[in-house]
């Protein structure tokens, strides 16, 4: 063990859980998909190092701020460390994990929301594959970084990002792994550093790793709880899991790490509901996506109606024709927009009577304005191409994929980011 990583006190725990994930991640290995590809194995000329960008979904700063995190703090002294990263809206987990290996705004990649309706398509996106098969090509737009990398001669090797386990433009990473919650974190920690190693078959330029826990908590006991700042603590120790495993592969000195969020948490109240039912004719009108931002689409020839009977009732909302939505948001332009969006206050819930009466709401919830502090995400970064005990300022997830496709030496693909705004955290 090195010294500088703080792992579990409860050592037969940690064992415990070790071993299991041991035994798991040989038969994990073998079950994950494969393409083969002929590649060079050198490392970037310039020596920037391979790139390992890990979602910790949900992750604000100001939990780590209020946690003990000994293994994230190790890396924020050794690296970069941002206030905070502005999403792309709706901040919402599909849209900005998709932003930000895209470079692109969801009017631009089209994937508006966790689960919609496309009505040209007649088919359904709902956090799993797509409803209509292999089509993949038809929800995902945009390049991803994993596709720029394969299309230029280096290895991906995807571990659970959205749109990873798809074929786009006809590529697939050279690995990736269709999503399975199931997994333990340990396990995928293990399967994504033998896909790093350099001494490994797949020495692979560019990964992902994604944990969901701390998300997950948030929407169950909200942003405030002991149970959030424990999952915190918890997930720092995987942190810490994963800095032995470099060393011990070789990785500490080559590999990049960029470890982020796609959004904050905020806390939800039952004395704060917005009952649609009540402002408008649900008859009227599909509803595309519910809350906190609803995705309205009125009937032919009701939209102006629809529209009317919720500016006339604009209380702990607001509410935008689509062509009328301000450009901060970005949200205007793909066909999957709906004509109407609604955009509730922070904190507040759009239901109807009927669904809170058998659901209730969630302790947490995202997908608010994106500019709000308590949308924001989190952002660190450690490795040879960045800057080292640097704290920095607000930054935003659509320059991360300009960023990564630099540091790798690649010719990035069309987007809306800007290096600019994000090469001051570079070594150079």
């Amino acid at each position: 063990m090195i010294n500088h990583i703080e792992m579990p006190n409860n050592i037969k725990t940690y064992i415990k859980r070790y071993l299991t994930c041991f035994f798991s991640v040989a038969l994990f290995i073998s079950g994950c998909s494969d393409v083969d590809t002929d590649r060079e194995t050198e490392i970037q000329s310039d020596d920037r190092g391979a790139v390992l960008l890990i979602s910790i979904d949900g992750l604000m700063t100001e939990y780590m701020e209020r946690n003990e995190t000994p293994n994230l703090d190790w890396i924020a002294r050794r690296g970069v460390l941002a206030e905070s990263m502005e999403m792309v809206f709706p901040t919402k987990t599909f849209p900005t994990h998709y932003s930000i290996v895209t470079g692109l705004y969801p009017e631009n990649h089209g994937i508006i929301s966790n689960s919609f309706r496309d009505y040209e398509l007649d088919a359904l996106f709902s956090y799993g594959p797509p409803d209509n098969g292999p089509e993949d090509d038809l929800w995902w737009g945009g390049e991803p970084i994993w596709v720029t990398a394969e299309n230029q001669s280096q290895t991906a090797a995807t571990m659970f990002w959205p749109g990873s386990d798809s074929e786009i433009k006809g590529v697939r990473p050279t690995r990736f792994k269709d999503y399975d919650g199931s997994i333990p974190n340990l396990a995928r920690i293990d399967t994504v550093l033998s896909w790093l190693d350099p001494s490994g078959d797949v020495q692979a330029d560019f990964a992902t790793l994604y944990f969901s826990d701390v998300d997950s908590y948030g929407h169950r006991y909200g942003p405030n709880s002991e149970e959030v700042n424990n999952m915190v603590e918890e997930t720092d120790q995987w942190i810490g899991y994963l800095l032995e495993r470099m060393q011990e592969t070789g990785l500490e000195e080559r590999l990049n790490l960029i470890i982020v969020s796609d959004h904050g948490m905020a806390e939800l109240s039952d004395e704060r509901l917005i009952f649609l039912d009540d402002l408008i004719d649900m008859e009227n009108v599909d509803i595309v996506d519910w809350t906190p931002v609803a995705m309205i689409r009125p009937e032919e020839g009701k939209t102006q109606e629809v529209y009317e009977a919720l500016k006339e009732n604009e209380q702990n909302f607001t509410v935008y024709l689509r062509e009328e939505l301000p450009d901060v948001y970005r949200f205007r332009e793909h066909y999957r927009i709906p004509d109407i969006i609604m955009i509730a206050d922070l904190g507040y819930t759009i239901t109807t009577h009927s669904f809170y009466n058998q659901r209730g709401i969630s302790a947490g919830n995202h997908g608010y304005d994106h500019r709000l502090p308590e949308m924001h995400g989190f952002f660190l970064a450690k490795g040879p191409a960045f800057l080292t005990d640097e704290q920095t300022g607000t930054v935003r997830a659509i320059h991360l994929y300009e960023l990564m496709t630099y540091i790798l030496g690649l010719e990035p693909a069309i987007n809306d980011g800007v290096l600019d705004e994000i090469r001051h955290i570079l070594n150079e």
